[in-house]
């Protein structure tokens, strides 16, 4: 078994995927770690999700690709059509596809389960686009690292773009949560914050004191857990 050293994810079944510096890996819930076929080492792999087609898709920062990998380590890359976009977060979407944010390429990305990668601009110039997940709405949702708005792209790539009150807050991670809202965290503003469908803004301050909240998921107990 190849002990190489790899980040990794909690699943469900107590099972671990993750992404290393430059391999997919898994291991059992005893932490016996199995690495697969290697990928480009300047790819930096970073965001990780699972597709409708049973796979697990991520995105590739250096390499400029999104990439999938089967149950039995299978991969399979797919190049990002804009030049230099570096892809970071990926979800999937209501309409049987994987989307993805382009942080420097400034653009939202589709991907169907054959590699047909569309991509749609944010309409705000070096908007950083940086975390996505679906919402109850059937839209996509996502935080814009550097233009401190969040956005809400449509299954026809209509975007519309929510500015967050706290000036220079740098959203990050954004999720559904189970009230029927998208709920983000704010890097920099050290808060957590919650939209509405209608675009509606609410921010609660963390208690610990330049905490840098990053990533956040729904719990198991009906809250939000953030890092």
């Amino acid at each position: 078994m190849n002990r190489q050293v790899v980040a990794g994810l909690l699943v469900a079944a107590g099972l671990i995927l993750g992404i290393g510096p430059v391999a997919p890996a898994s291991a059992s819930a005893a932490g016996e770690f199995t690495t697969f076929d290697e990928i480009d080492g300047s790819s930096a792999p970073i965001g990780l999700a699972k597709g409708p087609d049973g796979s697990m898709w991520f995105t590739e920062w250096g390499g400029n690709r999104i990439g999938r990998i089967t149950a039995a380590g299978a991969t399979t890359e797919f190049a990002v059509p804009t030049t230099g976009a570096n892809p970071v977060g990926i979800a999937a979407g209501p309409d049987g596809a994987m989307w993805f944010t382009e942080f420097t390429g400034n653009k939202i990305g589709r991907i169907t389960m054959n590699g047909v990668v569309t991509e749609f601009a944010v309409p705000t110039a070096g908007a950083s686009p940086w975390g996505i997940a679906a919402g109850p709405d059937g839209a996509m949702w996502f935080t814009e690292y550097t233009g401190n708005k969040i956005g809400r792209i449509t299954m026809q790539g209509v975007v519309t773009e929510f500015a967050v009150p706290t000036r220079g807050s740098v959203p990050v991670g954004i999720a559904a949560g189970p009230d029927k809202a998208m709920w983000f965290t704010e890097y920099a503003g050290n808060r957590i914050g919650r939209i509405s469908m209608a675009g509606r803004i609410t921010e609660h301050a963390v208690p610990t004191a330049g905490s840098v909240p990053f990533l956040i998921a729904t719990g198991p107990d009906g809250a939000m857990w953030f890092t």
